[in-house]
């Protein structure tokens, strides 16, 4: 069994491109061609996963699902390499915003995809656990991430640095997700305090804005809003743009010139590129806030190295856990053959006691099971530990030669 991982991200292709193939779906897998796979859907990369006995068809039908058009952006990771990538990406360290919080929380739900639909084995479930335990360690041992940082904010950031000051500035947040919440904290901490959140459900948009003294409302208020605000961040689910050229057109002729800075948190976009053309209308989106998360970056470079020592060591310890893989047959095996042996004997024991009382039968099979797990003890633990020192081959032939299990499958 062999870890492939194929995918694009912001380090190889645009935001026009990453968004054709963002989906909340989790996708159908050729069982045949797959033993287990996931997908991994972000803001900043869209990555699928999957372990095979035969990683060259195995890359090759992952390479399918995005198609021919994008091939060369699509980078393709094996094995190790595979399994320190996904690492790194739960600790934030692949990400545009070094240390943001909210990855950790995206591939949790590709887990959880993957598992509901039946795709996620014992290897991808141990990869996304360990995962996991290495995001917690880089986030509480170095620091990184530990605080209120993510693309939202970076976005927050961009505005501030523009107008110098939110404090006199209406601005509108149409979303209530968790990218929003990020943003409408965000917002709050640089001093904004004339905010307005907009959302398709009216309930789910109040709920947000009551926690920092926002006001709130539905979709339908979108047009008055965009010609109220100074700055308009937007983070909906959409399959579509949710404004084009010609509403903002619309918007605009009554603004009277007044400019409107707009930042697209979306993927997919929730505004068509098209709108900077207009010329009082400055639209930022997920590339765009690349520049301003660069600075940050540099900024938490010292936390840099301890968080890579850190991956590396809990890569070491997965890769001694899927070595181990290979012994397994063996020791079920060697258990199964313990077991007939004591099955085979007990049974002779019994008889030749015959007849024996309850308790007389329970005492010798407990001896029986005792005997056979203190002698097994050590043969097994010998093969768990030289398969992860990478010498199972030589010593899973002795074992199975020493118990004669090999004549047992002839």
């Amino acid at each position: 069994m062999k870890l492939v991982l194929v995918g694009l991200s912001h380090r190889t292709a645009a935001v026009a491109v990453r968004e054709r193939f963002a989906s909340d779906a989790a996708p159908a897998w050729n069982d045949a061609l797959f033993s287990e796979a996931a997908s991994i859907s972000t803001c900043n990369r869209i990555e699928y996963l999957a372990v095979s006995e035969r990683p060259e068809l195995a890359s090759q039908g992952l390479r399918e699902r995005f198609g021919a058009s994008v091939d060369e952006l699509l980078y393709e990771l094996h094995a190790a390499d595979a399994v320190r990538h996904v690492f790194r990406v739960a600790s934030s360290l692949d990400s545009m915003v070094i240390g943001e919080t909210q990855i950790l929380g995206q591939l949790k739900d590709a887990y959880r995809a993957a598992f509901q639909a039946g795709s996620c084995g014992p290897v991808l479930h141990q990869l996304f656990q360990r995962a996991f335990r290495t995001a917690k360690r880089v986030r509480s041992e170095t620091g990184l991430g530990a605080g209120q940082v993510s693309v939202a904010r970076v976005g927050v950031q961009l505005a501030a640095e523009i107008f110098e000051t939110l404090e006199d500035k209406r601005v509108l947040l149409v979303g209530a997700g968790e990218m929003a919440e990020s943003a409408l904290s965000g917002l709050h901490a640089a001093g904004a305090r004339d905010l307005l959140v907009l959302n398709r459900t009216r309930e789910t948009a109040q709920r947000l804005a009551e926690r920092l003294g926002a006001r709130s409302g539905g979709l339908d208020e979108l047009p008055t809003a965009l010609r109220e605000c100074d700055v308009a961040l937007t983070s909906l689910a959409v399959e579509r743009p949710l404004l084009g050229l010609d509403e903002l057109r619309e918007v605009t002729a009554v603004r009277q010139g007044r400019a409107l800075l707009m930042i697209d948190l979306g993927i997919p976009r929730n505004v068509d590129a098209a709108v900077s053309q207009l010329d009082d209308v400055y639209l930022y989106d997920l590339d765009d806030l690349d520049a301003v998360a660069q600075r940050g970056r540099a900024q938490r470079r010292a936390a840099l190295e301890p968080a890579e020592q850190i991956v590396e060591a809990e890569c070491e310890r997965f890769e001694r856990w899927y070595t181990g893989l290979a012994v397994v047959p063996l020791i079920k095996a060697l258990r199964e053959h313990g077991e007939a042996l004591v099955e085979q004997e007990l049974r002779q024991a019994l008889a030749s006691l015959a007849p024996t009382d309850a308790e007389t039968r329970r005492v010798l099979e407990r001896f029986a099971e005792s005997l056979l797990a203190r002698l097994l003890h050590a043969p097994l633990t010998s093969l768990r530990t030289e398969a992860e020192e990478g010498n199972a081959p030589y010593h899973a032939d002795a074992v199975a030669e020493i118990f004669r299990l090999l004549e047992d499958d002839e």
